[in-house]
C-alpha cells in the first residue's frame, strides 16, 4: 500500500490541514475523529476512525484498526494542542478537572504507548509529534499541567528511544504565530519526510528562524535551560 500514516489529535482545522497535507504528499491517511465535542470533518476521501480520548482501550483499538486496515503503519502524526479555560481556576469544577487529565494527558499517553509498541514489534516506524505551545505568561493552571505534563513526557520518551529504530520527530508552534492553519502543517510534513534526523534533533519550531530546519526553541512554558538534547 506504500507509505501508511495515522494523523491522531485534538480534532480542528489543524488536525484536518495535516490530514491533507500528508494525503497530498502520497499517504494512505487513517484519520482519527476524536469522540468528543470538539471533532471535525476529515479531509475528504481520506479513511476515518474514532479515538475516546478518555480510554486506554479506545487507544489500543484505534491502533489494531490502523494496523488491520494498512496491514502496518509506517508512521503517525500526533497533535497536541489543550483546550483554553475560560473560567478561574478557583470556580473549576472537580469534573472538569477529571476530564481535561483523562484526554489531555492520559489519553494521549496511552496512544504514544501503543504507537510506540506497534511500532517496536514491526522493528521501525516514525513518531512526528506536533504541539500547540502556550504563553507560559498567560497558561492557567489547567493548561499549564496538560501542556508542560505532555511536553515532558514526550521528551523523557524522545531519550529513551534514541538510538532504536522508530525514528521521533518534534514540531512546535509558537503562540504568537497567526500562521497555523496554513504553514504549520507543510513544516511539520517537512519533519517527517526529512532524511536525516542529525539535521532535526529536537524540536523545530515554527516560523522556522535560520532557516529550514533551523535549531528551534522549545515550546515556551518549558524552562529554555534544560534542552533535550
Amino acid at each position: 500500500m506504500g507509505q501508511t500514516c495515522l494523523v491522531a489529535g485534538r480534532s480542528g482545522e489543524t488536525l484536518s490541514a495535516l490530514a491533507r497535507e500528508a494525503t497530498g504528499r502520497g499517504r494512505t491517511v487513517l484519520f482519527a475523529r476524536s469522540a468528543q465535542a470538539d471533532a471535525a470533518a476529515p479531509p475528504d476521501g481520506v479513511q476515518t476512525a474514532s479515538w475516546n480520548r478518555r480510554s486506554a482501550l479506545s487507544a489500543r483499538t484505534l491502533v489494531l484498526h490502523a494496523q488491520n486496515v494498512f496491514g502496518a503503519i509506517n508512521e503517525a502524526i500526533v497533535f497536541f494542542a489543550p483546550i483554553r479555560e475560560t473560567v478561574p481556576f478557583d470556580q473549576s469544577s472537580i469534573v472538569s478537572i477529571e476530564n481535561r487529565t483523562d484526554a489531555e494527558v492520559k489519553g494521549f499517553l496511552f496512544l504514544l504507548r501503543e504507537l510506540l509498541g506497534s511500532f517496536q514489534k514491526q522493528s521501525g516506524g516514525t513518531l512526528t509529534v506536533a504541539v500547540q505551545d502556550l504563553d507560559r505568561e498567560t497558561c492557567s493552571p489547567l493548561e499549564a499541567m496538560s501542556i508542560g505534563g505532555f511536553v515532558s513526557s514526550v521528551e523523557a520518551i524522545y531519550r529513551y528511544y534514541d538510538g532504536e529504530r522508530i525514528s521521533i520527530r518534534l514540531a512546535s508552534i509558537r503562540p504568537d504565530s497567526e500562521s497555523e492553519a496554513t504553514g504549520f502543517p507543510g513544516h511539520v510534513l517537512d519533519l517527517a519526510d526529512a532524511p536525516d534526523p542529525r539535521r532535526i534533533r529536537g524540536w523545530n519550531s515554527f516560523p522556522v528562524r535560520g532557516g529550514l530546519f533551523g535549531r528551534g526553541t522549545r515550546p515556551s512554558f518549558i524552562d529554555q535551560r534544560s534542552p533535550i538534547d
